[in-house]
């Protein structure tokens, strides 16, 4: 064995072994216990089994960062809907976050999707992956400022009507004070 699969081992028992313990204490966190669970395992059945790894491809650079890129979606996929599903993230927020980690989930497991863009781009894989990760780093940007604009502005109407409000609470204590009684 190399030393990468036995790192995977054992990282992978690690994992496996801190989800169960999780599970067991917090109930409530059953599905991220879950989750973690399956990547420990993965983890160390690729650090015992690697062959099976090689059922995808040669063993290059491409198909490593492939897994990683899969292993990452899937990772940034599962969070987002669970952050959904317990109130913590609003589906318009999340919905990009789904779009590209499906997207990425789609090009890491399917050769063909990867090699898409790099042919009509004439970029390596690599290359290629990376600007896929900026565009999406640019999307995430823009669309965070533009939902920060509009909750600035909202903001901005809000406080105006406080200050409204304000004032004609003040105005009409005045006239209550003025009256005699």
């Amino acid at each position: 064995m190399t030393f990468a699969q036995i790192l995977s081992a054992i990282l992978g028992v690690f994992i496996c072994l801190w989800a169960v313990t999780t599970l067991v204490r917090f109930r409530v966190h059953r599905f991220k216990a879950l989750f973690w669970v399956a990547i420990g395992l993965a983890m160390t059945y690729a650090g015992f089994r690697p062959h099976v790894i090689e059922y995808l491809g040669d063993d290059t650079t491409e198909l490593r960062l492939r897994l990683v890129v899969a292993l990452l979606s899937f990772i940034v996929l599962t969070i987002t809907l669970e952050a959904i599903r317990v109130g913590r993230m609003q589906e318009r927020y999340a919905f990009l976050w789904l779009v590209t980690g499906f997207i990425l989930l789609m090009g890491a497991l399917f050769e063909e999707v990867a090699l898409i863009v790099p042919r009509i781009t004439g970029m390596s894989f690599v290359a290629t992956v990376i600007l896929i990760l900026f565009a999406f780093v640019m999307l995430l940007l823009f669309y965070l400022s533009v939902a920060l604009s509009s909750l600035q502005l909202k903001l901005f109407q809000l406080a105006r009507e406080l200050a409204l409000t304000e004032e004609r609470l003040r105005y009409l204590e005045q006239q209550q004070n003025k009256q005699p009684k």
